[in-house]
């Protein structure tokens, strides 16, 4: 039995309209701006102390998206550029973006950056997202976990003190799968905010 063409064609329209069917587009990864996350499927857990003393848990923010950044207050270059990348992009949010979307910074430096260390450094600048830190032996292992490394002093000094070490920006997403890294410390705020965006609203 052979169905007529004009049914063919209604019945194929009707399908692609239906939600859920063919005619509905997944979240394509190559719409991403930066790269794609090839790791494991789930962001690794951890938690550490924020600023203001309390612990910090990435397993409790599931249900939101995550932007995970690393930086360290003694550094004088490329951290202060990411911080002022990440507050612009968090500013502009939505209100009900920001409900969904949970920021969070780790130390680079655990040794220097104690809790006080970083409140009086975020209250200076203005910033009020959690700033992370805790003993070394609690924070190595996100680092090298989260690509963040190796970890080698340029001096040790006081005038010269720093570290060499990549700085991945994730943004993970709310059932706690990484989606996007970003590698430079010039992160542009306009291709970071549709990639979270895209991640929000799927």
């Amino acid at each position: 039995m052979r169905i007529p063409k004009a049914i063919l064609s209604a019945l194929l329209l009707l399908l692609v309209s239906l939600p859920g069917c063919i005619g509905e587009p997944a979240v394509e990864e190559s719409t991403f701006h930066g790269t794609k996350w090839m790791g494991t499927e789930y962001a690794p857990l951890f938690t550490l102390e924020s600023m203001d003393e309390n612990l910090w848990s990435l397993e409790e923010q599931r249900g939101k998206t995550v932007i995970l950044a690393f930086t360290y207050t003694r550094c004088y270059n490329t951290c202060p550029v990411i911080s002022a990348s990440l507050d612009m992009i968090y500013q502009s949010l939505n209100a009900s973006e920001k409900d969904n979307v949970s920021l969070v910074s780790v130390t680079i430096d655990p040794w220097h950056d104690s809790p006080s260390n970083l409140r009086n450094w975020t209250t200076d600048r203005g910033y009020d997202w959690p700033h992370l830190t805790g003993h070394p032996d609690a924070v190595l292992p996100v680092l090298e976990t989260y690509g963040v490394g190796p970890i080698d002093f340029d001096d040790d000094s006081e005038e010269g003190y720093g570290f060499s070490h990549t700085q991945p920006t994730y943004i993970i997403d709310a059932e706690g799968r990484p989606r996007v890294v970003w590698s430079d410390s010039e992160i542009p705020v306009d291709l970071f905010l549709q990639d979270l965006r895209v991640i929000l609203n799927h």
